[in-house]
């Protein structure tokens, strides 16, 4: 008799610990309970087959005290005295305090009829077939799985102890046949060590047709588990790269390769390595012996990576990626890191960043400025009476070429394929113009020309016409001495470069003073006869002066930056004449006494240089240059009296 109880009571426990109610304090509060079906069974323990207090009708209120597992521990009266009781939760739900006194009005009110045992007994085998035949067939596993639970509480129903435990296990069974077809080997070796822990002979009986070796071997490892035979786990954890730190539920065990022995079915399993991603995973042990492998990531990102123009060889680190714009190179490792874009006959485009984590890929755009130039055009030459002493180029947004030089024309207008203009003002007001020496054109199509030997600037519009003119030779703000240099900013406020004064003048389109600033020298803001001049996106003033320097300003002739200098090695000057931009703010320097024109990127690094000669690809003397919005370039040269026209070779 002792040795029956204690083994009855070794299963309660048993049940206790695997169902996870081990009892612990009772809840500061007490939670109230409404029973959601009529004559609900309360037990004296909280397992099946317990013997059973009483019957509570529908919509009666309980107090609980807890739950252990899947029972309340509840106290009710019964004739006056005080009975703590389990019922299980599938036939009671949680209500609040002002539910409660509704229900309890109602207490006493007839529940639905009581049904006979045997009516129980063939609902529930009729709900065990039904669900037995959707798992068969594995269709609506979900609703097996539910039904198969509540017909599990309904059991509790039953008079007959035995009964009630071989309907119980064969609920049990198939419930786990349903979660291992769902792919939930876990918590399907706990429902059949439910029904092994319920009456282990009703559970071989139930399972004793099982053919499936998968299902076999979780059988057997709950039969073990019951029986506490099976109390340890052992765990083979390798991970690519090794010696990655292993965690267990927060804790630091060990680094891989490892291998853990345990006697707990579900814990939290994390990997972590510095510069990987974090591996974590919830592991659910339903075999002895179990393998995990993990191959970690590398914290980074990918990088999207486009050039204009595209097709250019892309370098990550120094190493050839294989790959062209625009193209994705995948997965990066975050940290620092630098891109190089190459394409033949453009500069090589280089950027160093920090990699950072972000969604989507890490956006790289490039500019490809041209290297190298071929001659595509020419116009004029030694021998040429067209165009004499030719000292600047520009070109309007419509592609027309205009040059300025001493010709009895004194401007020069070309369409997009170098074929002479004629101006269309009768009083041929461009030709009024004594030595014109610098050029440009506003947004509105209005031209402005510098005039050297009469040191004045002179406006016309698009015919040609002569609307006014500013300055005189003299050293007050509004006399020039020998201007030569102009530019215009996108408020349309002009700045000419007067050379014998040393300095620059802004003025506003109307005419008026703005700004003057510099002064003879060669210390940072000063001039030495400055002669091209140009207007960057950001309103910045770039000037070249005759000392070979190039300074940048700002609007208000804040000096920010200077390069270059006097010489003949790369990214140095002599006599320079003419400057202009492109539309990425290159820097194109027609160095005049080079014979050259000489390419900087915005910060003054030099991106190319071609000319020293008066052969099909050089030049002699360059005066003048200017850049289409294709990026063509236009070369002026004063002393042979020639255009040119380079662009980037054909690849």
């Amino acid at each position: 008799m002792f040795r029956a109880q204690a083994r009855v009571m070794r299963g309660l426990s048993a049940i206790a610990l695997f169902l996870g109610f081990l009892p612990g304090p009772a809840p500061a509060e007490t939670v109230k309970l409404k029973v959601t079906i009529d004559n609900s069974a309360i037990y004296m323990t909280p397992s099946m087959g317990s013997q059973k207090l009483a019957n509570m009708p529908l919509n009666r209120i309980l107090d609980s005290e807890g739950t252990q597992g899947e029972f309340y521990k509840v106290k009710f009266d019964q004739n006056g005295i005080k009975i703590i009781g389990y019922i299980h939760k599938e036939v009671v739900e949680e209500i609040s305090e002002s539910e409660a006194e509704q229900f309890a009005r109602q207490a006493g009110a007839p529940g639905q009829a009581v049904q006979s045992q045997a009516d129980i007994v063939a609902q529930l085998n009729a709900g065990i077939d039904e669900n037995k035949a959707l798992i068969r067939e594995r269709k609506d596993l979900d609703k097996a799985v539910d039904d198969l639970r509540l017909l599990i509480a309904r059991a509790f129903h039953l008079e007959d102890r035995q009964k009630q435990k071989e309907v119980v296990c064969l609920a049990y069974y198939w419930l786990g046949i349903a979660l291992k077809q769902q792919g939930d080997s876990y918590h399907a070796l706990r429902e059949f060590r439910h029904m092994f822990e319920v009456d282990p002979g009703f559970a071989a009986e139930a399972s004793k047709n099982e053919y499936n070796p998968d299902v076999s071997r979780l059988l057997g490892n709950a039969e073990k588990q019951y029986k506490g035979l099976l109390v340890e786990y052992t765990l083979n954890i390798n991970t690519e790269p090794q010696e990655a730190t292993i965690k267990i539920d927060g804790k630091a065990i060990a680094n891989s390769p490892y291998i853990y022995q345990t006697a707990e079915t579900k814990f939290t399993l994390e990997i972590e390595k510095e510069g990987y991603l974090p591996a974590k995973e919830l592991v659910l042990l339903t075999e002895p012996v179990t393998h995990k492998s993990y191959v970690l990531q590398r914290r980074g990102r990918s990088i999207k990576v486009a050039s204009k123009p595209a097709a250019a060889k892309v370098f990550l680190d120094g190493e050839d990626t294989g790959q062209a714009t625009d193209c994705e190179l995948p997965f990066i490792d975050l940290g620092p890191h630098k891109v190089r874009i190459a394409a033949e006959n453009y500069a090589d485009w280089e950027t160093s960043f920090q990699l950072l984590e972000g969604p989507g890929p890490y956006p790289i755009s490039a500019v490809l400025a041209i290297r190298n130039y071929s001659p595509f055009r020419k116009w004029g030459g030694p021998e040429s009476r067209f165009l004499k002493l030719p000292k600047a180029v520009t070109v309007d947004a419509a592609g027309n070429v205009y040059i300025a030089d001493e010709s009895d024309a004194k401007v020069r207008k070309f369409d997009p394929d170098l074929r002479p203009l004629a101006w269309s003002d009768p009083n041929h007001g461009i030709q009024s113009l004594d030595t014109p020496a610098g050029i440009v054109i506003d947004n509105q199509g209005f031209l402005y020309v510098t005039d050297s030997a009469s040191s004045c600037l002179v406006k016309f519009d698009r015919s040609g016409k002569r609307l006014g003119s500013w300055g005189g030779k003299g050293i007050r703000n509004s006399e020039f001495d020998g201007p030569s240099g102009i530019a215009i900013d996108k408020n349309n406020d002009l700045y000419v470069a007067d050379t014998g004064n040393h300095r620059v003048v802004k003025y506003a389109a109307a005419g008026g003073v703005k700004r003057v600033w510099g002064r003879q020298g060669t210390t940072k803001g000063d001039f030495m006869y400055p002669t091209g001049i140009a207007v960057n996106a950001a309103n910045e003033v770039i000037v070249v002066d005759k000392w070979g320097r190039v300074q940048i300003f700002s609007a208000d002739g804040v000096p920010l930056a200077e390069f270059a200098g006097l010489g003949s090695g790369e990214g140095l000057l002599s006599r320079p004449l003419g400057l202009c931009l492109d539309a990425d703010g290159n820097i194109y320097v027609a160095d005049t006494g080079n014979d050259r024109i000489e390419k900087f990127t915005p910060a003054g690094k030099v991106i190319a240089q071609w000319g020293y000669g008066t052969g099909s690809v050089q030049m002699k003397s360059p005066a003048g240059v200017a850049v289409d919005g294709k990026g063509a370039v236009f070369v002026v040269e004063r002393d042979v009296h020639r255009l040119q026209e380079f662009r980037v070779p054909a690849r």
